[in-house]
């Protein structure tokens, strides 16, 4: 009876865009040949009904599973006809189209790149931070947003210098600017100054080590793996050491080794956190009062996977399809399909999951990290598929990450799928999105294969090859456990 949690997925997973049954076989061109091209070569993707064979310009081509087919056609200058045809149980469809190649218009226009200015103020302005606000590095965007720095907690007032689009540029420390959205302000009286720093408090509360930094107010912070992952750094921003003592108030701690400060500038305050173990397992920063608390959990009684929550996550849902194949495969049903089997086969090992969806329905990113947080997941992934590039080329799978923590994760993911014969694309760090961005627990995001390429689409069509996705994610994140175990 578990086969049916697939079932409204696997519905969608059709090419209805299809049309069956008729005499001749359905045809239509997805891309490649308009009206007018300044290149000698196009790239043609078609799609016909499945089983069907089929030509361009005279010349056999191969069908996919998935009745998607393309190919490179070679142009001369002026006007050129394509005909594509397909056949299918002796009934043929041909569809025929002219392309003229205009050799005059070859050279590109240049592009000018526009970057927002910052414009800096005369007179600085103050505001606080509101619920979901953020640093980033510069005035920087791209689809998925600026370089994030690092989240912040609320009402931490900050000095606004000036401003580039819809970011406020703002000063952190003498020698430091940063970036964050307006729209996560609020105006502020408080002016920040520099302040001196109180005593510390490290201790075992039997799920984490909590450490305590007294402030006499709230500060700009950022939070980092160095080089070497047993250390976490937290920089404070407008604070100078007079801390005077660091008091352990557990005899024993469960996964900090120790803790110290370096002044690292005339107001940046660097606070270490040296871990024992080499695997993180997920801290926060926030403050209580004016304190700042970094909590940081402790590995996990037992890494078995029947003792463990697992969060998983399907790409994209409800009006959202992300990318649609030529064959009109949706991402986001893919994408659902697979976690739903990554959800059966680990249940089935006694893990608890933790879905942020389970249908199509589109929860924001907000939502699914929330529902990731309640329920204190101890690894997290999130399955998508990718588009771009040749759709005659096959680009492979890869696995993408934010914290460098995250990277023994991420390369236990990428080596079981590249069991699955998968070309390589790539290992991702620093991947600048949302559900990457938490430090709350291990977490990974899955490009399985190319949607846009003829040869990963048929595979991403098939239920077979899913479920050896599935089972390939699985199996690694037993490697990591194992891993971590040593």
């Amino acid at each position: 009876m578990k086969n049916v949690r697939y079932s409204s997925a696997m519905a969608i997973l059709c090419f209805a865009s299809l049309a069956y049954g008729q005499d001749e076989p359905s045809l239509k061109i997805y891309s490649g040949l308009r009206d007018t091209v300044t290149t000698s070569e196009t790239t043609l993707v078609a799609v016909t009904q499945p089983g069907a064979t089929a030509t361009v310009n005279g010349n056999p081509v191969h069908v996919y599973k998935t009745g998607s087919f393309g190919t490179k056609i070679q142009l001369v200058p002026g006007d050129n006809e394509v005909v594509v045809e397909a056949s299918i149980d002796g009934h043929t469809n041909t569809l025929r189209r002219n392309v003229f190649y205009h050799t005059g218009e070859g050279k590109a226009t240049d592009a000018k790149a526009t970057l927002d200015q910052t414009y800096f103020f005369t007179n600085p302005l103050y505001v606080k931070t509101t619920p979901g606000a953020y640093l980033q590095y510069g005035n920087g965007d791209d689809r998925l947003g600026g370089s994030k720095m690092g989240f912040l907690d609320t009402d931490i007032p900050l000095k606004v210098i000036g401003q580039s689009g819809s970011l406020y540029c703002v000063r952190l420390a003498s020698n430091r600017i940063a970036y964050i959205p307006k729209s996560y302000t609020a105006p502020a009286s408080e002016v920040p100054t520099v302040v001196n720093t109180g005593s510390w408090s490290v201790i075992n509360t039997g799920k984490s080590d909590k450490v305590v930094v007294s402030l006499p107010c709230r500060l700009p912070y950022q939070y980092s793996t160095s080089i070497n992952p047993q250390t976490i750094t937290i920089d404070l921003f407008g604070a100078t050491d007079n801390s005077n003592w660091i008091t352990q108030r557990s005899a024993v701690l469960g996964i900090i080794d120790f803790v110290d400060f370096e002044q690292v500038s005339d107001d940046v305050y660097r606070v270490y956190l040296r871990l024992k173990d080499k695997y993180q397992w997920g801290y926060s920063v926030s403050y209580e009062g004016n304190n700042l608390v970094i909590d940081v959990r402790h590995r996990p009684e037992s890494l078995n996977l029947r003792d463990l929550t697992i969060g998983l996550d399907a790409g994209h849902g409800g009006e959202f399809p992300g990318a649609i194949s030529p064959s009109g495969v949706k991402e986001k049903d893919v994408n659902l399909d697979i976690v739903l089997r990554i959800r059966e086969l680990l249940e089935k090992k006694g893990a608890k999951v933790v879905l942020t969806r389970d249908s199509d329905t589109g929860p924001s990113m907000t939502d699914r990290k929330n529902t990731w947080r309640e329920a204190n997941v101890d690894i997290a992934i999130s399955v998508h598929n990718n588009s771009g590039g040749s759709p005659l080329s096959s680009p492979g799978t890869s696995v993408l990450y934010k914290h460098l923590s995250n990277r023994p994760l991420g390369q236990a993911v990428l080596n079981r799928l590249l069991e699955t014969g998968l070309p390589l694309f790539g290992l991702v760090e620093n991947f600048n999105f949302s559900l990457n961005a938490p430090i709350e627990y291990p977490n990974v995001l899955v490009e399985g294969m190319f949607m846009s390429s003829l040869e990963e689409e048929e595979k991403v069509a098939d239920p077979q090859f899913r479920q050896i996705v599935a089972e390939k994610i699985v199996a690694a994140i037993e490697d990591y456990l194992k891993a971590a175990k040593n």
